[in-house]
């Protein structure tokens, strides 16, 4: 008994002191040591799957392209023609090849397809195409979103008939060159000519496939390609139709430059050259060629400001037959074409206008520079309502080199004369 209460006053007395210790001696944090930290256990990490990667959407967009590889002819008939193309498919869903011989937005009913391609597939080759003629091609996808095609293509396939120019002429054509041979070596005059009766597609000519200086008369397929972008909806009509007609009515390469700038070439005049070289080659022009501005010989494209403009007159006449035929335009924009070409001043209508009579239209381009001499060029369509039937003729006239300001009129208004004494004796006075 007494040893067991000796031990709890022994147990009594250290905690007291415990007690008054620990009231006595300051705390970690009051004498200026960080607070204790309390262990815990270490803990391996437990690792993490990461998300799966989301399959990208797929790019709904139209193909790039169609670019041609090549056109060729693959035997000597009219419809041997063969075209590779070639271009980036957007693989947003089956494919077709559209093509067509109208630039009309490939309206239904006026268009082929080939088709249906898988969505990676980049080219085709297309055989038994109509040589010597205008074609327009694109791809046409069928995506999620619904149909997105490409940039419209414009080429040209080669004659493979060895007649670009239509069936051969009849005897009162073959008559018709004849006398306009004789009228050249009359006056003895560097002249050259082409003839194309656009309903038929018969053609004569004098030197036809001579190069030849154009002046402002290539200006005139940079309006064809300006109205081109009109029907596509690039711009809206009021912005350049006031400039068409006044580029034609005085023949203005200033406005022409410009028309080539800032509306083909999206303000870059070499690209708005670029883009109108192309389309003269898709229109059959294959030999002629735009290496600058008339007028402005320092924004050459070959870079050498010596370098001449060069066209021929049958080239002109294909592509003022691919105008006609609705090739080149729709119906309506080849009308509106046709009306803002009848707006040439008094002063420059003393060429292919002299020759005709009242009743006919004569819708034409002026082309008149010197160069090592003067040359006077005239380019145009002669036309007019006969028995409710529109009729007309294409007629390109260039002469150059000679010595005196006006000594290419007289032969100019002799050849438009005989066009068109020949032309009514086939369809009529209009």
């Amino acid at each position: 008994m007494q040893i067991r209460v000796a031990g709890a006053f022994a147990a009594a007395v250290i905690l007291t002191a415990a007690i008054a210790l620990a009231i006595a001696l300051p705390s970690r944090a009051s004498a200026g040591f960080p607070p204790a930290r309390t262990a815990t256990p270490t803990a391996s990490p437990t690792p993490k799957t990461p998300p799966p990667t989301p399959t990208p959407a797929p790019r709904l967009a139209p193909a790039q392209g169609p670019g041609l590889m090549l056109a060729e002819c693959a035997g000597a008939s009219a419809d041997s023609a063969r075209a590779i193309f070639l271009w980036t498919p957007s693989r947003s869903g089956a494919q077709w090849l559209d093509l067509s011989v109208f630039n009309n937005g490939f309206a239904p009913g006026t268009f082929v397809s080939a088709g249906a391609f898988d969505a990676t597939r980049w080219g085709f080759v297309w055989s038994g195409l109509h040589a010597g003629e205008t074609h327009f091609a694109r791809v046409n996808t069928l995506t999620p979103a619904g149909w997105m095609t490409s940039p419209t293509l414009a080429f040209y396939t080669p004659a493979c008939d060895g007649r670009a120019d239509g069936p051969p002429p009849a005897p009162d054509m073959l008559a018709l060159r004849d006398s306009l041979d004789a009228a050249v070596h009359y006056w003895d005059i560097d002249a050259a000519m082409a003839i194309t009766d656009l309903q038929t597609g018969e053609t004569v000519d004098v030197n036809g496939a001579s190069s030849r200086l154009p002046g402002c008369t290539i200006n005139l397929f940079a309006i064809v390609r300006v109205v081109a972008d009109l029907q596509d909806g690039k711009y809206p009509e009021s912005a350049v139709g006031d400039t068409i007609a006044q580029t034609i009515n005085r023949s203005d390469p200033i406005l022409a430059r410009r028309m080539m700038k800032d509306g083909i070439g999206d303000g870059d005049v070499t690209l708005g050259m670029t883009r109108v070289n192309a389309w003269m080659q898709a229109l059959g022009m294959t030999s002629t060629l735009m290496d600058h501005p008339p007028a402005y010989p320092e924004e050459s494209l070959s870079g050498d400001p010596d370098t001449d403009n060069r066209i021929t007159p049958l080239d002109v006449n294909r592509g003022l037959r691919a105008l006609w035929d609705g090739r080149a335009l729709l119906p309506p924009w080849r009308d509106y074409l046709l009306r803002k070409m009848t707006l040439v001043k008094p002063g420059l209508n003393y060429l292919i206008p002299v020759g005709t009579s009242d009743g006919a239209i004569v819708s034409h381009k002026n082309g008149f520079l010197w160069a090592e001499g003067w040359s006077d060029n005239d380019i145009g369509i002669v036309w007019y309502e006969r028995g409710g039937q529109r009729v007309g003729y294409a007629i390109s006239y260039y002469s150059q080199h000679f010595t005196g300001k006006y000594d290419g009129i007289p032969l100019g208004q002799r050849v438009s004369a005989l066009a068109y004494q020949w032309f009514v004796a086939r369809y009529g006075y209009p």
